[in-house]
């Protein structure tokens, strides 16, 4: 397909263009009528709008410096002590969510150089670290050198991987028609969550008419898969039925080969034959699109 290539392309040139790239993926996903997933993409071009969303890739490590003097000696760009803080504290300094825009990342890469500011009310709390009666005048944080490329490569590559799985599964020529039927049939919304976010993926069950419920599935963990069941209104005794039917799916050939064995498969076919109904509130389509996604990144596949 030609604009899949196209982004491809941009990505794997020798002067990558992220932010072109992250543009023509957004048309992609609306002519492939996949617009729920325009969310991360829109995030990256015009930056994070609340900490609860951002990825992990975008959660940097910091180191605490600043100057410091005791009245006869004077240090400068000093590194900084922070054992003594109150944990939470001491990881709000060595902790920032990196909300900016891609482009703007870009242009902290160039310099691989970004400060962050830290309130001279904090530096009476600093220097209670010091010794010799030494006191912080001002401090900041450093994030490690190519911190930022690692988040601009991050982003290019898990966007990559989109492009190259769907680049196999769509044909080199498709009428405008075609795209979106063929999107279902290939499971493009799976494919992405997989591939951008991993196993520790976001599942996002609703549509214009419903609240958007997100929860984190953690690949193997069904204390992680319990919890989005429950949140999206399943009983204790259906998740523990599943729970039943993983554990005598376990040796199947199936699950070797990354499907689902018969008694999950049995347990989706009664679960969605009880969406709609007082058993289970939710729409039908929400219900097959939440369990197979749910279960499907439960497993890994």
């Amino acid at each position: 397909m030609k604009l899949i290539e196209e982004i491809i392309d941009l990505l794997s040139s020798k002067e990558p263009n992220l932010t072109t790239a992250l543009m023509k993926t957004k048309v992609l996903l609306h002519k492939l009528g996949e617009k729920k997933l325009v969310d991360w993409v829109n995030s990256e071009l015009n930056g994070y709008s609340d900490l609860e969303n951002i990825p992990d890739y975008r959660v940097l490590r910091v180191v605490i410096k600043g100057n410091v003097s005791n009245g006869f000696s004077r240090y400068t760009n000093h590194a900084l002590p922070l054992l003594h803080l109150d944990a939470d504290l001491r990881k709000h300094f060595e902790t920032h969510y990196l909300k900016q825009s891609v482009a703007a990342i870009e242009g902290y890469a160039d310099k691989d150089e970004l400060a962050i500011s830290i309130p001279l009310e904090f530096c009476q709390f600093i220097s209670m670290g010091l010794d010799g009666g030494f006191q912080v005048e001002s401090a900041w944080g450093k994030c490690a050198a190519g911190a930022m490329k690692q988040v601009l490569t991050e982003v290019s590559s898990r966007l990559l991987d989109f492009l190259l799985e769907l680049s196999e599964k769509f044909p080199d020529e498709m009428q405008p028609s075609e795209m979106k039927e063929k999107s279902k049939e290939v499971g493009v919304s799976d494919l992405f969550n997989h591939t951008v976010f991993g196993d520790n993926t976001t599942i996002v069950v609703g549509d214009s008419n419903t609240q958007h419920i997100k929860n984190k599935i953690v690949k193997k963990d069904f204390d992680s898969l319990r919890k989005v069941l429950l949140d999206n209104g399943l009983s204790k005794n259906d998740i523990s039925d599943l729970s039943n039917a993983i554990v005598s799916d376990g040796g199947s050939l199936e699950v070797a080969e990354n499907r689902l064995g018969k008694n999950v498969s049995d347990w989706m076919a009664t679960m969605i034959s009880k969406a709609g109904s007082a058993a289970w509130d939710i729409n039908i389509g929400a219900a097959g699109g939440l369990l197979s996604s749910a279960i499907a990144h439960y497993y890994g596949f």
